[in-house]
């Protein structure tokens, strides 16, 4: 399989990183950075699609010399996140390694998880990995499937958003748009396009996402009437590219006003105020970067939320499937 992007959980030399083990050329090699020990650690391989994996093979350094991988385990997933593990590997010597996949699943990334290693550094010329013969791969967020990922996919995915495992619209080519599987279009499935629209995001390196989101209701108990402020605030943020969270409510009780960015930078809004099939009522507050845009970084407050209450409550937020996103598809959940 050709398109294959890795990374590594520890630093890599100058002039030898990670890309150098998906190049198509034997001659060059990957190896981790001279004079630190590098092990334990991950090296997670992104397809750059999702695919019905057959095996994979790593090509060590011709003398099986400092780096060359000895023992750890394979796992494998869709998002980067729920990881499921494939079996473990104890490799000696300068042949090429073979890693079967024997239950063959269908997955987008594949993660080497070293714990011994020659040197307790990592290297390697080249890592194979092949799908099984006659599978079709899947382009992450064409939703479409018209073997592109576009404007056209965005759309889809904004008219889409909040959108759960049985609602009636969900089964079928919408399901395949749910990239993490958890049965909701969320800030992680439509980052799959968003990334790549505008010229996609740049390779610049950032620090994976992290921070807090705190979702508290200006005061407990609304008269009918009144407006109902929900204040969304961000804590020690880092590379949030997207997030998105659900927020249930009844709609005997409240009625959705709108949203107010405060803090939100150049996210799109792609906020949906949903009935699901099953007759219940949620707000999914949604913000995607599309293509390069400023991360929210830091302290800051987001957002207001804001609903007229029908009728004198107390107001008990029941805040559910929250997530920040960076550019890499690493998330964080709350």
């Amino acid at each position: 399989m050709e398109g294959i992007k890795g990374e590594t959980t520890c630093p890599n030399q100058g002039g030898q990183g990670v890309n150098k083990l998906f190049n198509f050329d034997e001659g060059d090699a990957w190896h981790t950075k001279w004079s630190t020990a590098a092990v334990p650690f991950d090296l997670i391989i992104d397809l750059n699609s999702v695919n019905q994996l057959d095996k994979f093979q790593y090509l060590p350094r011709l003398d099986a010399g400092n780096g060359t991988l000895g023992k750890g385990t394979v796992y494998y997933s869709m998002d980067k996140s729920d990881w499921h593990e494939a079996g473990t590997f104890d490799w000696k010597g300068s042949d090429v390694k073979t890693f079967v996949f024997e239950k063959q699943p269908v997955a987008r990334y594949i993660k080497l998880s070293v714990v011994s290693a020659i040197g307790q550094y990592g290297s390697g010329r080249e890592l194979y990995v092949f799908k099984v013969p006659g599978s079709e791969s899947y382009i992450p967020g064409d939703i479409n499937q018209d073997k592109l990922v576009d404007e056209n996919d965005l759309t889809s995915y904004m008219n889409y958003t909040g959108l759960r495992r049985g609602d009636s619209d969900f089964e079928g080519y919408i399901s395949k748009g749910d990239l993490n599987e958890n049965g909701l279009i969320d800030a992680y499935d439509i980052s799959a396009v968003a990334i790549r629209m505008e010229s996609g995001v740049s390779s610049r390196q950032v620090p994976s996402v992290a921070g807090k989101i705190t979702i508290t209701p200006s005061k407990k108990v609304y008269n009918e009437g009144e407006t109902v402020e929900i204040r969304v605030s961000g804590k020690g943020l880092r590379s949030v590219n997207a997030l998105s969270f659900a927020l249930p409510y009844d709609p005997q009780a409240l009625e959705y006003v709108g949203t107010e960015m405060t803090g939100m930078k150049e996210m799109r809004n792609l906020t949906n105020d949903r009935l699901h099939t099953n007759g219940t009522k949620a707000l999914y507050p949604t913000f995607v970067n599309i293509g390069e845009k400023p991360y929210l970084e830091g302290d800051a407050e987001l957002m207001t939320i804001k609903f007229k209450a029908k009728r004198k409550q107390k107001i008990d937020l029941n805040v559910l499937d929250g997530m920040l996103v960076d550019k890499n598809l690493n998330t964080v959940k709350f």
